[in-house]
């Protein structure tokens, strides 16, 4: 999702300031074709008026939609490519100029704004012929008047579709991708795949080298508990021998215990005795 850039905003008001401006010519021209007497609205301002000040914003603003339209086509309208076969048997891919200006400028949209151009055209050029003055340039260059009329008063569709190019191109820039910043993009999306990568790998590790530590610690604590069970078990104190037999196996029976610890039973049940107490 690419944001207007300034630029757009900008041309976008200069083409506005510029119908804005050519409003109240255009207005005035289709009020030559009103009734001179026509009812009064607010002071001076009459029906007629408002009726053509009515004509001449919808054809100016059908300029600006027109145009609008006309720009995005532009951007939809990509150069049309043909094949041509070479010399060597391979195939190409050229730019068809014809279909390409076709495809941009052969459509409804230029259609009307032609015609909307043309209405304000020639009424700003009517308006400029009608109230332009004398000026020392005309007899002093040789300059015909009417030149000046026309540049003044008419030029309004070139204009038009200057700026419907100027739009499109703006948008295409905005648009159009920045090669080292795709790029960079990608490096850091695979940095960041690597990373990811990278973690991943290091938990698993981590929770390898935990597990191992765990089974470490758990054979050592099994293997220091035989270790005191051995101790015991084959001490030269008989007490000692009875007792750690009746921790480790307390189901077992006093004549099993007294057999292992090498003591009589009646010595076996005296120490059970005190050690079951």
């Amino acid at each position: 999702m690419n944001k207007t850039s300034f630029t757009t905003y900008g041309v976008w008001a200069v083409f506005i300031a510029l119908l804005a401006a050519l409003l109240p010519h255009t207005a005035w021209a289709f009020r030559q074709y009103e009734p001179t007497q026509s009812p009064v609205l607010i002071g001076s301002f009459t029906w007629a008026d408002l009726i053509s000040y009515v004509l001449a914003f919808a054809f100016e603003a059908a300029i600006a939609v027109l145009t609008h339209k006309l720009a995005k086509h532009f951007e939809m309208t990509k150069e049309v490519k043909k094949q041509i076969k070479n010399a060597d048997g391979t195939f190409s891919k050229v730019t068809d100029e014809w279909q390409t200006f076709k495809a941009r400028y052969v459509n409804s949209f230029m259609f009307g704004l032609i015609i909307t151009t043309c209405v304000s055209g020639m009424a700003n050029l009517a308006h400029a012929v009608q109230f332009g003055q004398a000026l020392t340039i005309f007899t002093r260059l040789g300059i015909n008047p009417n030149l000046y009329s026309f540049a003044f008063g008419g030029v309004l569709p070139l204009v038009s579709l200057t700026f419907a190019n100027v739009l499109s191109n703006v948008t295409e820039d905005e648009a159009a991708p920045n090669p080292e910043m795709e790029e960079a993009k990608k490096t850091i999306l695979s940095i960041r795949q690597q990373l990811r990568e990278t973690e991943s790998k290091l938990r698993d590790a981590e929770g390898r080298v935990k597990a191992a530590e765990e089974k470490t610690r758990a054979a050592e604590d099994r293997f220091t508990a035989i270790g005191d069970v051995v101790k015991y078990l084959f001490g030269e104190d008989k007490r000692q021998r009875i007792v750690i037999s009746r921790k480790q196996w307390p189901q077992l029976p006093g004549a099993a215990i007294a057999i292992i610890a090498g003591a009589s039973p009646a010595y076996v049940s005296e120490v059970l005795r005190e050690v079951d107490a």
